[in-house]
Parts: structure tokens; C-alpha cells; sequence
């Protein structure tokens, strides 16, 4: 009622209530919204047919010529479903395989192989992809003073660089952990201490189990209340969960006690004071100089500074190569750790094969031409970014955003109706798309051709409109 549907009361309903859908079917959920609202509802004897017989109607009035099988054949019809894993390649994407009366439809694959297709020759441009390329090819290097593990998560996904650079520069071997697999969660899901947090918050015990499982005796993940203050919000906060999860790490993860777990508070906006903390950090365990963790420093953030700037080449390049071939932009637009291959279940790779070239928000935001008008208090990095490229959708015709969201993000219940309300309020289309640990590509697929035909059918209608304007005017 409040969160999904967006009702500010009961009373909003009005007295006559119908509801729909099998969720209607359980007694007990049925009673709770009749309690909630004050009033008995009436739940059809079809609820959990409804959405099926309105498709069924809608498919009667828009489409003239059908292909709908006969009586006969349809008392012949068969259906069978079977889950298979593919071994195109690496990914190993788990295929539905659906066989209606020998026609197949699969789904769960991320390209065209799991269709039995090659995969296409043109591969289009996908900065999630050129990011995960781009973080996980940072050299260890050989440390003359150890080794230090960074948990390739949360906050690391995109201060990686600057973290990187400073502890290489000071002579340290840096192992990060790999990227994300199903394995990953598993192996630390045990350690999570609530069921409602992020998806992207859940995976990070993994992480740090993968970095104890190599070896590493010192785990660095600081506190960081600020992410880097781009000038572009009225504050620059991180998300408590980003912040300061490393307390609950320290907190819950038992293996922790066995090795230096190093979470300083940290401040990333002062590279003087950025210097301090980390020597005062380090000093106890350490042979380091403030001179050296200084110089550090400065290494570290050119590195960030290079990381951002090719991002954001990248993302210029991108909408250029869409420009020049008449191809539809995906902003597909979240958090930095969305670009995980695991957190995002190759969403990224879904969109590219269905002709989208895919950006992120932090690839292109800085292209908008000026900032949006938000009605809420702008005060967070990420949100930002994600405010300023619905911004640039509504200033390019091929740019269109898809928000990802993590379930049991309580922050992005702002962020969600902000941006539609950009959106919609510019006459675009807005879609989002909730991210956990399970994994449905057969849904997203959906969700996304969906877009497809709305952006289609908008089009048609806005080359008709034309059309006719310009037989007035020849008239």
C-alpha cells in the first residue's frame, strides 16, 4: 500500500476495494489488508488470472491478425520446462528451457549462445564491462614491506585506484580480491548478520573470506563517512552501509581476529589530513615516514584521478559511437558496485545483446548540460550522479536510463521517485530494476523488451504526428 502502490492513507483507496493477483490467494494476506484498511475487499474467485485475461484483451484490441492455435490443437497442446547450464563460455549462465508443443523459447542467458546463435560480431560498447576490465587488471606488484588485501566491494569498487596507488607507492604487494561469483556469497553468508541488508553489502563477507583464503594476513577497508566532494550536490555524503561497514565486519567475521584488519575513519577530501590518518594507521605496525605516506598520497589520488577520467572518455566515446550509428543509449544507472558482474547478474551484457549501447551513470552524469532540478536535499555522491544522467536523458533522445536498485535499499526509496519524477515529468519513460541475490534474467529480458516496444510504439506515434503536420502544412 505505502511502498509499492505509494498510498499517502487507506482512505485513498476509497470504500470499494477489488484486488488481483495469486499473492491474494493466502487467506492471511488477504485478512491483514482488509485490517489494514478498515474494510472488507473483494478478492475474484480469478484473482491469479487477471493480469493474464487483461493481457488477453489488450492483444484482442491492438493486434488485427492472430496467431492464436485452434481448439483441436490447443486440447493437443503440451508444455514441458527444464533448467540446463550453458558452457558457451565462462559465464555458465543456468537456461530455462521452455518447449511449447516443439517451438523452445530459453531464457536466463545473457547472449545470444544460450540461444544457439553465435555470439553477434559487432560488440557493442558497455562501460560496465570496461570497468570491471579496468579495476582488475591493477598489478599486485612485489611489496618489500607485505602484502595488503583490498576486498574488491562496496566503496572499493571505485576508490580501488586511489587505495591501490597509495599503499603500491609505498611499497606494499596489493591483492585484491576477484570479482564476484556465486561462490563468493557462499563463502562468507554465514557471517551476515541480518537477511535485510544490501545485496551488495551480503557479499562482501565472501570477499574477505576469499583474501584470508589467499594468504592475506591484512585486510584494509576505512570509514569513510565523505566520498569525494564533486561540487555537484549540497553534500557528499556515503551511504551508512558503504561507511562504516568495515565495524560490522570487524564485528561479526571472526576469521578478522586472526589478522591486522586495518578500518581508520578517514577523510578523502583532504589529502593532508587523508596522510595523517593513514601514518598514524600504519605507524604501529609498520617502518613508514609521514614524508613517504605523504608523497603516498598524491600517488595514490593521480591514479584515482586517471581511473575517472578514462570513465568518463569512455562514456563520451560511447554516446559519440551510438550517435554515429543511430543505436538507442542505456544509461544503465546505480552505484559504482553495480558494475559487478555477480551484484548485477550481467544485466549489462543483457542490454548490449538486445542493441542498447550501455553507459553508467558516472561514465556520462558530467555531460548533462545543467543540474536537475531535485526536490529533495541533494546530499549523497552517488545519488547525485544518478539525478545529473537523468538529467542527460532528457536532454538526448537516444539516451534512455534503466535504475538499478538493491533490494532493502532504504536510500533508494528517495532516489527511485526522484528520478521517475525527472523522468516522466520530461515526457521520458522510466524503468527500474531490483537487484538480490537471486538471480532472474528471464524477468529483466522481459522488463527490458518491454521498454523496447514502449520506445518503439512512442516513436511510431511521434512519426505520425509528424506525418500529419506535414500534410497540413503541404495542404
Amino acid at each position: 500500500l505505502y511502498k509499492v502502490i505509494r498510498a499517502g492513507s487507506a482512505e485513498e483507496l476509497g470504500k470499494n476495494v477489488v484486488v488481483q493477483g495469486g499473492t491474494l490467494y493466502n487467506d492471511a494476506v488477504l485478512r491483514a489488508l482488509e485490517m489494514e484498511l478498515g474494510r472488507e475487499v473483494i478478492r475474484p474467485t480469478v484473482a491469479g488470472l487477471m493480469g493474464a485475461y487483461g493481457a488477453a484483451l489488450h492483444a484482442m484490441e491492438v493486434c488485427r491478425d492472430t496467431t492464436l492455435i485452434d481448439k483441436e490443437a490447443l486440447l493437443a497442446f503440451t508444455h514441458t520446462s527444464r533448467l540446463v547450464p550453458c558452457s558457451g563460455c565462462t559465464n555458465h549462465c543456468h537456461l530455462t528451457v521452455n518447449d511449447f508443443g516443439g517451438r523452445k523459447y530459453i531464457s536466463g542467458n545473457r547472449c545470444q549462445r544460450g540461444l544457439g546463435k553465435e555470439a553477434s560480431a559487432r560488440t557493442l560498447p558497455n562501460l560496465y564491462a570496461y570497468k570491471r576490465e579496468r579495476i582488475t587488471s591493477l598489478p599486485k606488484g612485489e611489496g618489500t614491506r607485505g602484502t595488503v588485501g583490498l576486498p574488491l566491494a562496496l566503496g572499493h569498487y571505485e576508490l580501488l585506484p586511489l587505495w591501490h596507488g597509495i599503499f603500491r607507492s609505498l611499497g606494499f604487494s596489493v591483492v585484491v580480491s576477484p570479482m564476484s561469483t556465486r561462490r563468493t556469497y557462499e563463502r562468507g553468508q554465514f557471517s551476515i548478520p541480518s537477511d535485510t541488508a544490501c545485496y551488495p553489502a551480503k557479499i562482501m563477507h565472501g570477499h574477505i573470506e576469499t583474501l584470508l583464503d589467499m594468504g592475506v594476513r591484512t585486510v584494509f577497508y576505512p570509514a569513510l563517512s565523505y566520498n569525494i566532494d564533486e561540487r555537484e550536490s549540497d553534500n557528499f555524503y556515503n551511504c551508512p552501509v558503504v561507511a562504516y561497514y568495515s565495524e560490522l565486519l570487524n564485528g561479526n567475521m571472526e576469521n578478522l581476529r586472526d589478522v591486522l584488519f586495518l578500518y581508520p575513519s578517514l577523510n578523502i577530501n583532504n589529502k593532508k589530513m587523508l596522510a595523517k590518518g593513514l601514518y598514524e594507521c600504519l605507524r604501529p605496525h609498520f617502518s613508514v615516514t609521514e614524508r613517504e605516506v605523504r608523497q603516498a598520497v598524491r600517488e595514490g589520488f593521480a591514479a584515482y584521478g586517471s581511473y575517472m577520467r578514462d570513465v568518463r572518455q569512455r562514456g563520451e566515446e560511447a554516446l559519440a559511437y551510438a550517435e554515429e550509428n543511430g543505436l538507442r543509449v542505456m544509461i544503465l544507472a546505480g552505484r559504482p558496485y553495480h558494475a559487478d558482474a555477480e551484484i548485477s547478474h550481467g544485466i549489462d551484457e543483457l542490454a548490449t545483446s538486445l542493441g542498447f549501447v550501455v553507459v553508467s551513470e558516472d561514465s556520462v552524469a558530467h555531460l548533462a548540460r545543467r543540474r536537475p532540478p531535485v526536490r529533495v536535499l541533494n546530499q549523497w555522491t552517488y545519488h547525485a550522479r544518478l539525478y545529473r544522467a537523468a538529467q542527460l536523458a532528457l536532454e538526448r533522445k537516444n539516451v534512455h536510463l534503466v535504475q538499478l536498485v538493491s533490494f532493502g535499499c532504504g536510500l533508494d526509496a528517495i532516489t527511485t521517485d526522484e528520478v521517475r519524477s525527472l523522468l516522466e515529468e520530461g515526457g521520458r519513460l522510466y524503468t527500474q530494476i531490483k537487484i538480490d541475490e537471486i538471480t532472474n534474467l528471464g524477468a529483466v529480458r522481459i522488463r527490458l523488451r518491454s521498454l523496447m516496444g514502449a520506445l518503439d510504439e512512442k516513436e511510431r506515434g511521434a512519426s505520425d504526428t509528424r506525418t500529419v503536420r506535414q500534410k497540413g502544412v503541404e495542404t
